[in-house]
């Protein structure tokens, strides 16, 4: 899982599930050169010169019970509130959670619809469910739960709970209208035909390298839309989506969170895009953060993937002290960049 830091040295890092630690940390080779670094968390403090935020990022996370990308951006958004990366990452926090906090909200009123409208008989009801007036619709749901709950072999408040769990696992991949996945891959999207426009109007030594951002893109876009469209695809036949969650929730959980898999760490990759002040050195540094296609994707889609992205070698260059050398900065305008791409990922 991408976890956002400010500080430069682990721009890109990752955590895991260790063999011998809870969680350990994947840094890039520092070097630039190929392979990378395997960190326990305990560690990471003795070798780094960590930003606040940073500190109690890390704090946070070991805590966690479970680590995904949802619990890691969550965790992210909650030390960001805190102000250690500055009022702008505060104010971000806040409406992203508010974003979430509505998105939930509509999952939940969406598959309230979906329950009604399968459950009622034909021309019951010569007005569809979403366009009747709030007293009728909340009417024709309690009767909708309470049709449900006999053929589930459960009560109308197990019903009721069902709904509004399930929502907070819709809240990303959405019912009936587009939600977070689908900006994210939106704004991928976006990204990738700008690196290529700037590959075709400017091709110096790093067109390879757009081109390589390009084709890891396409394919993050392919599988991102096709969980994506599985994963709506369930409330079709809401019955067994209510019978599913009863019997084996997690089975459920991981086919919602499988498009959050695959776009996890492409946001950091936007918004370097989005900020860039020299396109050809953050192509070098988007290159670097491409995001390894997960193993299970095969089995999702069932098709085989064929090999994995091949990373470019950085080439040698001449750096001053204090100076970044994929960059050209300095440490301190990194974190300040960190800080902002921050703002914009939470």
């Amino acid at each position: 899982m991408a976890v956002p830091f400010t500080t430069p040295q682990l721009n890109g890092a990752r955590a895991r599930p260790g063999e011998r630690n809870p969680l350990e940390l994947v840094v890039q080779n520092p070097s630039g050169g190929r392979g990378v670094y395997i960190l326990s968390w305990d560690h990471i403090s003795s070798l780094y010169t960590l930003t606040l935020n940073d500190r109690r990022l890390i704090e946070a996370v070991v805590k966690l019970r479970g680590v995904t990308p949802d619990t890691i951006r969550t965790t992210a958004r909650e030390v960001a509130s805190e102000g250690l990366a500055g009022r702008g990452a505060v104010t971000a926090a806040k409406k992203a959670r508010e974003s979430d906090d509505l998105e939930r909200l509509q999952a939940n009123f969406d598959l309230l619809l979906e329950l009604v409208r399968q459950t009622e008989r034909k021309g019951e009801c010569p007005i569809p469910p979403e366009q009747a007036p709030p007293l009728e619709l909340e009417q024709r749901g309690k009767r909708a739960v309470a049709r449900m709950a006999p053929k589930l072999g459960c009560t109308v408040d197990a019903i009721a709970t069902a709904l509004e769990q399930l929502a907070a696992l819709f809240r990303g991949v959405g019912v009936r209208r587009p939600a977070r996945v689908a900006r994210e891959i939106g704004r991928l999207i976006r990204v990738r035909r700008e690196v290529i426009k700037y590959a075709e109007s400017d091709p110096d030594e790093n067109a390879n390298v757009a081109i390589l951002v390009a084709n890891a893109a396409d394919l993050t876009i392919m599988l991102a839309k096709s969980t994506l469209a599985d994963a709506q695809a369930t409330p079709g036949n809401i019955a067994a989506l209510l019978r599913n969650w009863a019997r084996d929730p997690g089975e459920i959980a991981q086919l919602l969170a499988r498009p959050d898999w695959l776009l996890d760490g492409w946001d950091r990759i936007g918004a370097l895009w989005d900020t860039a002040p020299d396109m050809a050195d953050t192509l070098v540094e988007m290159a670097a953060l491409v995001p390894v296609v997960p193993r299970e994707a095969d089995h999702w889609l069932s098709y085989r993937l064929g090999n994995a992205v091949d990373l470019p070698r950085y080439r040698s260059k001449v750096v001053q002290q204090l100076e970044d050398w994929r960059t050209g900065l300095t440490v301190s305008d990194l974190v300040s960049r960190n800080e902002a791409l921050l703002e914009k990922t939470l």
